[in-house]
């Protein structure tokens, strides 16, 4: 591919797409309720694709044993084009793919090759304020998401995650399970649990601390969660099963996705995240 050559994306129906197909099947008599039935079969959903592709590191530089950092990467808006009739679009699945990779190496004996890191992303389900649709909260980084919920409560709610049982991926370590606060901070610090705000999405393979000329060093990752309607899932042992996070998306929410790298000498090098929602209408 050449620098002039446009980027090659998976064919993805828009909205206008669907709504000319169910004119052609409506057009030959099938009743609405099977039209909707053989676009569900066929997966002919409208789509809304989102990425970044900036190279962004959270890194340790201080050798810190309370470490702790959390960046939004990526805000999805999702408008989700309502049908002329009022029915109500119904999200079907969100698909996220991720470019990253950790620090390279660790000295944690077995560890290597598994998914048992302190390297990871999450998302969140964001809920506007009616007057701040067009406001994205905050490109900074913190040191954990409860400062970025309470920074950005004027702006955005930070829905909670439906369980409060804690995702397996987070009981590998005590420092993965509680909220870590920044030494000296003002303001209370109490002990929260890590994930009552946010999925756990997936986490970098730990690397196996071998020459960068060996393997390959930068991961892709493909995470789908499905809904209620539609129950799939796809990923692999490193990646969250987003029980109740589609189910709960509504017209006009935002997803974030989260940058995450927690305790020492721990990394977090992301080069792209690509989102795409897939919705009827």
């Amino acid at each position: 591919m050449t620098a002039n050559e446009p980027l090659h994306r998976p064919f993805g129906p828009t909205s206008t797409d669907v709504r000319e197909t169910r004119s052609i099947l409506s057009s030959l008599g099938l009743a609405t309720e099977l039209i909707l039935q053989i676009l569900d079969y066929a997966r002919y959903w409208a789509v809304i694709t989102t990425e970044n592709i900036n190279h962004i590191a959270l890194l340790d530089e201080d050798w810190d044993t309370n470490f702790s950092a959390i960046q939004p990467y990526l805000w999805v808006p999702l408008h989700l084009s309502p049908h002329p009739d009022g029915e109500v679009p119904k999200i079907r699945e969100v698909e996220f793919n991720i470019v990253a990779h950790d620090q390279g190496w660790t000295t944690e004996r077995n560890k290597g090759g598994t998914y048992d890191t302190s390297s990871w992303f999450e998302v969140s389900h964001c809920r506007p304020r009616r007057d701040r649709l067009s406001v994205e909260p905050t490109t900074e980084t913190f040191t954990n998401l409860e400062q970025i919920r309470r920074r950005c409560e004027e702006v955005v709610t930070i829905l909670p995650r439906p369980s409060q049982e804690m995702e397996p991926q987070r009981k590998h370590c005590p420092k993965m399970m509680k909220v870590t606060w920044p030494l000296g901070s003002d303001g209370p610090k109490q002990a929260l649990d890590e994930g009552t705000h946010a999925w756990w999405l997936q986490g970098n393979q730990v690397a196996r601390s071998t020459s960068i000329f060996e393997g390959e060093m930068v991961k892709r990752y493909r995470v789908v969660w499905g809904c209620a309607a539609n129950p799939t899932w796809e990923g692999n042992e490193g990646a969250g099963r987003g029980e109740g996070f589609v189910d709960g998306l509504k017209e006009g929410d935002r997803i974030a996705v989260w940058a995450r790298a927690k305790r020492r000498g721990w990394e977090n090098h992301v080069f792209g995240v690509r989102v795409v929602v897939r919705y009827t209408i």
